[in-house]
């Protein structure tokens, strides 16, 4: 690689690094500007992808029809599609001469589509979206131009993965502490590290404990109730749940019997972030 390469990309990095963004909207809109900038080209979109239905939304676009096709879906199709497809980066510098390239956002929009770059925004396991790049200015994509997009799209694909768990805990903590803490039932739950999350009032009632275990480590309550920790250890580890099992343990020298179910805790994408134990005593049931 050039040095140019090595310049432009610490470049980059160092202006990421330091951009106040703090929106998912703001660092998609980062991507498609600094990106373009970047690989010298026409035109760019940010697609919003759906795995489970395939499909591709326009998100955020610049160029010369740019806002006209924000908000479109369609299914995977196209490069673009190709891309989220495979889950792999793609440089086409004569579409004409690639099956793969489909003409009909060029035929309803009267723009003409020469080469383009596409690059998976993935994180965490998940496809976010496609960043594609549409018509070098220079006449030709590069393989260096393909692999500052890629590491554009990787830094940005990241923060916004990160933006969106936080801003699921942040849901599930304003509107499910109400409802967990009014359970019938104790309820504790872990992030996917197994830092407790929840733990409610009658989990403390039941194990007669007056520690809170907010914040700590699973581990921590070993010593309390070493079946609880196992349970949410299964579904960490192995994504084993289980339904109405049950456990004798002893509470402050008094033998119980613990009725307890395990689950996923899933966020508002249906993403997996941790687990949790729903536990009654059923000792004189």
């Amino acid at each position: 690689m050039t040095a140019d390469y090595f310049e432009t990309a610490a470049a980059l990095f160092e202006d990421f690094s330091l951009a106040p963004l703090k929106s998912e909207e703001e660092l998609w809109d980062y991507l498609i500007r600094k990106a373009a900038s970047a690989v010298e080209c026409h035109a760019a979109t940010i697609f919003e992808a759906d795995e489970i239905k395939k499909t591709l939304t326009f998100k955020k676009s610049i160029g010369p029809v740019g806002r006209e096709l924000e908000g479109l879906s369609f299914g995977y199709q196209g490069i673009a599609g190709w891309c989220a497809e495979n889950k792999r980066p793609i440089l086409v510098n004569d579409t004409e001469s690639d099956l793969r390239f489909t003409k009909k956002v060029d035929y309803g929009t009267g723009f003409k589509t020469k080469n383009v770059i596409a690059v998976p925004a993935s994180s965490g396991g998940k496809l976010l979206g496609v960043a594609e790049f549409i018509n070098s200015v220079r006449g030709s994509f590069s393989e260096t131009d393909l692999k500052l997009a890629s590491m554009l799209t990787a830094f940005v694909a990241r923060d916004v993965y990160i933006s969106r768990l936080e801003a699921t805990v942040k849901q599930l903590s304003l509107r499910g502490e109400n409802t967990i803490n009014n359970l019938s039932g104790g309820f504790i739950g872990v992030d996917m590290d197994g830092k407790v999350i929840f733990f409610n009032p009658k989990a403390k009632e039941i194990f007669g404990s007056g520690d809170d275990y907010l914040n700590q480590n699973i581990i921590s309550f070993f010593h309390v109730s070493p079946d609880i920790v196992a349970a949410i250890g299964d579904v960490l580890k192995e994504g084993r749940t289980v339904k109405r099992k049950e456990f004798k343990c002893a509470v402050n020298g008094a033998d119980k019997i613990i009725g307890y179910s395990s689950i996923n805790i899933k966020g508002v994408d249906g993403k997996v972030i941790g687990a949790g134990v729903l536990f009654q005593d059923i000792t004189n049931l």
